[in-house]
């Protein structure tokens, strides 16, 4: 019997109510409590965000596609409520077919209606939305149809950073496609030049290696940090910079991240960025370069000197410096859009605290706004004043 406890007790809380343990009880009944409250909090809210849009599209006041866009817009947040307001269009509209089974397939809220995705997908796709390719190859590639993925990639144009950077998954392994180490890089460089964060990791990996083409120790700090800066904590780990976990509304990133025990073991290993090679030969020497490329409009380099200024990462912090990066690119918006909210939720930070400039609130609060659309999950939260 003894034993039998043992094991009760490893595998579920032991909260008998002895004594000793009445405080603890009593501690789990108020998380336990709190977390209802939150939850409850969460679908009045979720309630009283459809009702919003169900009575202005009722109404006639707001299209079927600006349905669609606050579906993506809610997504962020909650998948379940973009699904709410998908269905309210109706799945015959292809570009709510795109969305919808985009949810079903990969969201693991919908996990029991990946099929009825996969068939929406296929519906969208043959009613002329080119993303739903890509989506039917990312599909194909987890369930190791790779000719099928292939095909589906393929039928993208034009193409999305993420079939780039299945294709050069493909051809790095050889799956479905013959072993071509150039290919793949190539297809890294182009899912990179998209904005996709795994794609840019994985081009900044590859061109620490002689494989698929030289060594490059400027041009793979530059991807590898700006992939850090989205998102990747698997690029920002091989920097040696500290892992954030940043939820940008990307379920993507979040698979993609290396676990924590990994993450452990890469800030155990008493390296130091300074001591590596991609440190000394690639940063400090392409440094005035990339400086020159952002003077001559460059976004990208922009970018990635905005962020070292913004995050204090090999630069010292510095505000001021990196409003005059990010500026340009907010009014350019000619980077992605992942790349986007980053720049605008970071200029709303600087206008709201008057970091480096003149406090200017409703500056911050455009800014913070546009950080929303293109998806800062901690911008729509500010935005739809939604409590954590």
């Amino acid at each position: 019997m003894k034993k039998l406890s043992i094991l009760l007790c490893m595998l579920i809380p032991c909260l008998a109510l002895s004594a000793s343990n009445r405080g603890k009880s009593a501690a789990f009944s108020r998380i336990f409590k709190s977390s209802k409250t939150a939850s409850s909090a969460k679908a009045d809210k979720s309630e009283s965000m459809f009702e919003s849009v169900s009575k202005q599209y009722a109404a006639g006041k707001i299209s079927a596609d600006s349905v669609v866009s606050l579906a993506k817009y809610h997504k962020i947040w909650s998948p379940e409520l973009a699904e709410r307001c998908l269905t309210l269009v109706g799945k015959d509209n292809s570009r709510a077919a795109l969305e919808l089974g985009a949810l079903y397939t990969f969201s693991p809220e919908f996990s029991a209606r990946s099929g009825e995705g996969l068939k929406l997908l296929e519906q969208a796709a043959k009613a002329g939305q080119n993303e739903a390719n890509c989506y039917l190859g990312l599909y194909y590639f987890n369930h190791k149809d790779y000719k099928k993925a292939k095909s589906s990639i393929e039928a993208c144009n034009p193409m999305y950073g993420l079939g780039y950077t299945i294709l050069g998954s493909m051809y790095t392994s050889g799956s479905g496609v013959p072993e071509d180490l150039a290919k793949a890089r190539e297809n890294f460089h182009q899912a990179a030049l998209k904005g996709y964060p795994r794609g840019m990791a994985l081009y900044g990996f590859n061109l620490r290696a002689s494989a698929g083409g030289p060594i490059d120790y400027p041009d793979s700090f530059f991807w590898l940090y700006n992939a850090g800066d989205m998102g990747d904590d698997a690029a920002r780990t091989a920097l040696y910079l500290p892992a954030r976990g940043e939820a940008r509304g990307d379920s993507e990133t979040a698979r993609d991240a290396l676990t924590a025990l990994q993450m452990i073991a890469a800030a155990q290993s008493g390296k130091k960025i300074q001591n590596e090679p991609i440190y000394k030969d690639g940063f400090l020497p392409s440094l005035k370069n990339f400086e020159k490329a952002a003077e001559q409009g460059d976004d990208w380099a922009r970018f990635y000197l905005g962020g070292m200024n913004y995050n204090g990462d090999f630069l010292n912090q510095n505000y001021k410096q990196a409003l005059h990066y990010y500026e340009p690119i907010a009014r350019n918006g000619k980077l992605p859009a992942a790349a986007l909210s980053i720049v605008h939720e970071r200029l709303a930070k600087i206008y709201a605290e008057g970091k480096g400039v003149t406090a200017d609130s409703s500056t911050a609060a455009r800014h913070m706004k546009l950080a929303a659309k293109y998806g800062s999950l901690h911008a729509y939260k500010t935005v739809e004043n939604i409590k954590d």
